[in-house]
């Protein structure tokens, strides 16, 4: 393999989902107790559990409480989430389809990178058939840090497949924590501006590149083989 890419999930691949929040807000009821809103904190670009973690330091919940339940609270989100998405409307974002094709049929080694737990992140990309184009990955289940989870998702392909000795790989999310944690971790980060941060945010945070969208597979597709 030459070439690997990893891919962000929520407002990189697909529109974030309703559905990911309401479990994720339900198990912290059930779990500690607390009604409470996603929107307490800006969680653009966290992790599950950090998103988690916060909320509840935001309501002044004692860490150790914290730290003592949220296993728990992991395993009933992702319970809440194995229900909601079976009515769930995934929305794929335009051209991502047409983009993972395109980069597969190239023998480009696809993956994810992403906060989300990974139960949560292949039954959205299941519900949408894409599941299967992602070899390996890097989820919220695994570490509280994106820059870790980008390692974890490298290791994983290394150990899984046959990689060059110089192959180039990139990450491919719309939040700055995406760029930081891929520059950190020695990956190339690219970045898209299918979210709520601007191509200059994507550009201060390390992205080597920034397209709009996914829909100019062919222009993405050469900025990968020119690295």
């Amino acid at each position: 393999m030459k070439y690997l890419v990893s891919f962000d999930i929520d407002n990189t691949l697909i529109k974030s989902s309703a559905g990911h929040v309401e479990s994720l807000i339900l198990a912290i009821k059930d779990i500690y107790g607390l009604k409470t809103s996603i929107n307490v904190i800006n969680h653009h670009g966290m992790t599950d559990p950090e998103i988690i973690i916060r909320i509840l330091g935001k309501h002044e919940v004692d860490d150790k409480i914290i730290q003592a339940k949220l296993k728990r609270c992991l395993d009933n989100m992702q319970l809440h989430y194995a229900q909601i998405v079976q009515s769930e409307n995934i929305v794929i974002l335009e051209g991502v389809l047409n983009l993972l094709s395109k980069l597969d049929q190239k023998g480009f080694l696809l993956g994810l990178v992403t906060g989300n737990l990974e139960s949560i992140a292949r039954a959205k990309l299941k519900k949408i058939g894409i599941n299967d184009f992602f070899k390996f990955g890097g989820f919220g289940s695994d570490h509280i840090s994106r820059t870790e989870l980008v390692k974890i998702a490298v290791g994983r392909a290394a150990n899984q497949f046959k990689l060059d000795d110089n192959i180039q790989i990139f990450h491919i999310g719309d939040a700055p924590q995406d760029m930081r944690a891929a520059c950190e971790a020695g990956v190339t980060p690219i970045g898209v501006a299918t979210g709520i941060f601007s191509t200059a945010e994507l550009e201060s945070a390390g992205a080597s590149q920034v397209v709009p969208d996914l829909n100019n597979a062919d222009a993405i597709l050469g900025l990968m083989l020119k690295a």
